[in-house]
C-alpha cells in the first residue's frame, strides 16, 4: 500500500512538475523582443508565415526577410543579419566546412518535399532501372543527396548513370521532361506538383525520400548563436510557436495550402499537390543530418567530412521543454 500511495504521489509531481515548466515557457516574455525571421516559399516552409501571429502571444514580433534560395538565407543568418530561419538539412554542414560557428539548429521539420518526376504514362519501377535513364540533376542540391544514396543502396554506381545537369531553376527540369531531353527530374516541389496537374507527368514507383542512409528530411530550423546566447527565452517562445504551428498545419491542410498558394503565387491545386505528400515533424535526426555530411563529403560537395563536429551545432534543449520529450525521442541518435 505504501509503495502504491509513493508510486502515485512521484507520478502526481512529475505532472505538476511537467504542467508548470509548460506553463512557463508559454508566458509572454517581461520585455518584447524582436526577431528578423529568413522566409522562402517553399511549401513545406510556408505555415511559417503564421509565425508572428503565434510567437506575438509571447511578446516576440517576427520581422520576415525573404530569400530566394537556402543558400542565402544561410549565409544571412551566419552573419547575423536575421535570427530565424529554416534551410536544408545540408545547409549547417555546408556552413561549418565554410569555417562559420554560428549556426545553431533548434528543430527538424519534417520529410518528402523532394521529389522525382517521370512523363505521364511512363515509370521508373526500381533502381536498376536508372541506370538506362537520362535523369536531370542539380547536383549539390539536398534532392540530389538523396539521389545518389538510394542509388548505392541500389547498388547502382553513380558514375554510370547517364546525368545531365540542369542549369537554373525548377522550370527547366520541367522542360527538360516535356522535351524529352531527360526521361526523370531530380527536383523539389512545386515542381513535380506542377507537371502533374499539367498532365504531363507523374510520381515514378521509386522513392529517394526513402534512402536509409539519408531519409526524407526537408529542412533545419536553425538560429544564430549569439541571438540565442542572448535571448534563450525568446528562442524557446519561438520554438514552442513553432512546434504549434507543425501541429496546425498539419490538421489544416487547407488552410496550409491557401497560405502557400497565395504567398507563392500559385494555384490552390499545385499548392495542394506540393502539399500532398509533405509530413511535417519536428524531429531533429541527428545522426541522419551526420550522414548527409559524409554522403557529401563522399561525394566531393565539401572538402571535408564535418559530421563529427555537429554535436556542438544542433541543441536539443528548447525542442525537449516544448514537446516534454527527450533528446532520444526527439531523433539525436535516428
Amino acid at each position: 500500500m505504501k509503495r502504491s500511495m509513493l508510486a502515485v504521489l512521484i507520478l502526481v509531481l512529475a505532472v505538476s512538475t511537467s504542467l508548470a515548466q509548460d506553463d512557463a515557457i508559454r508566458k509572454p516574455l517581461a520585455a518584447p523582443v524582436k526577431a528578423k525571421v529568413g522566409m522562402l516559399n517553399v511549401p513545406a516552409l510556408s505555415p511559417l508565415w503564421l509565425l508572428g501571429d503565434y510567437a506575438g502571444k509571447y511578446n516576440v514580433t517576427i520581422e520576415n526577410v525573404m530569400f530566394q534560395r537556402f543558400a542565402d538565407a544561410r549565409t544571412a543568418l551566419a552573419s547575423g543579419d536575421i535570427d530565424l530561419a529554416a534551410f536544408g538539412p545540408q545547409d549547417i554542414t555546408l556552413a561549418v566546412a565554410q569555417g562559420a560557428r554560428s549556426l545553431v539548429g533548434v528543430a527538424g521539420l519534417g520529410s518528402g518535399n523532394d521529389c522525382l518526376i517521370v512523363r505521364k504514362g511512363e515509370d521508373i519501377k526500381g533502381w536498376r532501372e536508372v541506370a538506362t535513364k537520362r535523369v536531370g540533376v542539380g547536383a549539390g542540391s539536398i534532392s540530389w543527396v538523396k539521389f545518389a544514396a538510394s542509388l548505392q543502396e541500389g547498388g547502382i554506381e553513380y558514375g554510370k548513370v547517364k546525368v545531365i545537369n540542369i542549369v537554373g531553376g525548377g522550370a527547366n527540369y520541367l522542360k527538360a521532361i516535356q522535351g524529352k531531353e531527360i526521361d526523370m527530374a531530380v527536383v523539389w516541389q512545386p515542381f513535380c506538383a506542377q507537371a502533374i496537374t499539367e498532365g504531363f507527368g507523374q510520381y515514378p514507383t521509386i522513392d529517394h525520400n526513402k534512402s536509409r542512409t539519408v531519409g526524407g528530411h526537408i529542412a533545419v530550423l536553425a538560429v544564430n548563436r549569439s541571438f540565442m546566447e542572448k535571448n534563450r527565452d525568446a528562442v524557446q517562445r519561438l520554438v514552442v510557436a513553432y512546434v504549434d504551428i507543425l501541429k496546425f498545419a498539419t490538421g489544416n491542410p487547407d488552410r496550409w495550402a491557401k497560405i502557400y498558394a497565395e504567398k507563392a503565387g500559385l494555384s490552390e491545386a499545385v499548392a495542394r499537390e506540393s502539399i500532398r505528400i509533405t509530413r511535417l515533424d519536428a524531429t531533429l535526426a541527428l545522426a541522419s543530418i551526420k550522414r548527409i555530411s559524409k554522403c557529401r563529403s563522399d561525394n566531393g560537395v565539401i572538402a571535408r567530412d564535418v559530421s563529427a563536429e555537429l554535436d556542438q551545432h544542433y541543441n536539443y534543449e528548447f525542442l525537449s521543454k516544448a514537446t516534454g520529450k527527450s533528446p532520444a525521442e526527439l531523433g539525436l541518435n535516428m
